[in-house]
């Protein structure tokens, strides 16, 4: 992907068309649509007689409901929200396990900023959501550990969070051992420990959250896959890098209902935020099938992988609530779950190919027993099987317009930390289009452009 990457930006440069960045932010421009293409008084049924929103958010998980949330809350009447998800999550029965976690272990600062909100927003989630609102936030302390290969990078990450503001100690592995005696410190050189503002928390919770105020707010749900867009040419449109003439725009988007119908729906502006399925959405834009602008593709694609249980431990593996979320350097984490009594775990897929789930489970369980021996003889149970959106670029996530789609937000690629991070970056969203710039925390190293310029951007905290 590098080396594609590099090939395309000297294309560009060749051709001067990243000249882009001298643009005014492009959804100064868009709100001068709102105007003229999204009708006031749209109907406030939440059926499929709808045909106009100002804001149409493609993906009502995590981020897309944050989004619409924010959205209702910032301009209320103002603008219309509709969200199309394909396979509503809140209709389905399964808990999602491993993905509520609140950690603040980052190297980038965005990240960081990011965490430290969500304590905030999950802190005070009661006058931000629904009153009756439980996600059941258990703190607890969050220990990375690192092999010799990562001990430098968690060692200066440190001086990083201490300027942040997050408490944390760096420790040796005789004080690991002291500690943490359930530990097999094999292969590991540093720990550092947290405290503050981290623990678990109910996924499912903070997601029904989402959904119920926004829709209290004014959005409208509908269930409906997007098929196509109806992408016109604009004669009059110039743009840099772009043949007179030749720019093509969108503002209309088929779907299928649940009723098997296609209906047509004009926006404005249209968010990504539909997960593993981001990619196929630009897809259907021509993303990374035209080009110039529209030569770099999304590289989001969809890894599974297994939470596991274990219902029966011995006094030597921690059982109280006190317990550290502990995340291993070979990807192996393990948590204690909440006031019940056993402990989930699993281990991170890679970001760079996505293994057979057979594959993924024989070095999760050769990981489980090297660190933790006293549960080699332990009874380990799948407790669900989960998915995340990865980012094969460089693992973060994409958000921010399309350089060449300019009312084209993407809100994807984030994985497990999407969950946790959904609080921020809903209402970053928020932001763009409203103030026309991040007002909070600023992601613009976010941003698709990046994959332009091959300029990954690496959070080194996490494995």
């Amino acid at each position: 992907m590098a080396s594609f990457s590099r090939t395309v930006f000297k294309t560009l440069k060749k051709n001067n068309i990243l000249q882009y960045r001298t643009y005014v932010n492009p959804f100064t421009r868009t709100w001068n649509i709102l105007s003229k293409e999204a009708k006031s008084g749209f109907k406030k049924n939440y059926d499929y007689d709808i045909e106009h929103t100002d804001i149409v958010v493609i993906g009502g998980g995590f981020i897309g409901s944050s989004v619409a949330y924010w959205l209702k809350t910032k301009a209320g009447e103002g603008l219309s929200v509709v969200v199309l998800d394909k396979d509503p999550i809140y209709k389905k029965s399964k808990k999602i396990y491993s993905h509520g976690v609140l950690s603040q272990h980052y190297s980038l600062l965005e990240n960081i900023y990011l965490s430290q909100y969500s304590g905030e927003f999950l802190r005070n989630i009661k006058e931000h959501l629904v009153e009756g609102i439980d996600i059941q936030f258990y703190p607890h302390g969050y220990l990375t550990l690192a092999s010799e290969k990562y001990a430098n990078k968690l060692e200066n990450n440190m001086s990083l969070l201490k300027e942040s503001g997050i408490n944390n100690k760096l420790l040796t592995v005789e004080e690991i051992q002291r500690a943490y005696p359930w530990i097999d410190t094999t292969g590991i050189k540093l720990g550092c420990v947290s405290t503050e503002s981290e623990g678990i928390f109910d996924a499912n919770a903070l997601l029904n959250g989402f959904i119920v105020k926004s829709k209290q707010l004014g959005a409208c749900y509908i269930q409906g896959e997007v098929v196509s867009f109806d992408i016109e040419r604009q004669q009059d449109a110039l743009m840099e890098g772009v043949p007179p003439g030749s720019y093509k725009k969108t503002n209309t988007l088929t779907y299928k209902a649940e009723d098997g119908q296609e209906r047509n729906l004009k926006f404005a502006i249209c968010i990504v935020a539909a997960g593993h399925e981001s990619h196929n959405i630009a897809r259907l834009l021509k993303i990374g099938l035209g080009d110039g602008l529209l030569q770099i593709g999304l590289p989001i694609e969809k890894r599974e992988y297994n939470v596991y249980s274990i219902e029966e431990t011995n006094n030597d593996v921690p059982a109280d609530l006190n317990s550290p979320y502990v995340m291993d350097t070979s990807g192996l984490w393990l948590i204690k779950n909440g006031l019940r009594n056993n402990v989930m775990c699993g281990q991170i897929p890679s970001f760079l190919k996505d293994n057979d789930i057979s594959v993924q489970e024989h070095m999760f369980r050769t990981s489980l027993t090297t660190r933790y021996p006293k549960l080699s003889k332990s009874k380990v149970k799948l407790l669900s099987k989960e998915i995340v959106d990865c980012n094969t670029y460089d693992d973060s996530g994409i958000l921010g317009a399309h350089v060449y789609h300019n009312n084209l937000i993407f809100a994807t690629g984030f994985g497990r930390q999407g969950v946790q991070h959904s609080p921020g970056i809903g209402r970053a969203v928020a932001e763009l289009i409203i103030e026309g710039q991040y007002t909070t925390i600023d992601l613009t190293r976010f941003g698709f452009d990046r994959l332009l310029m091959d300029e990954p951007l690496i959070e080194s905290n996490m494995y």
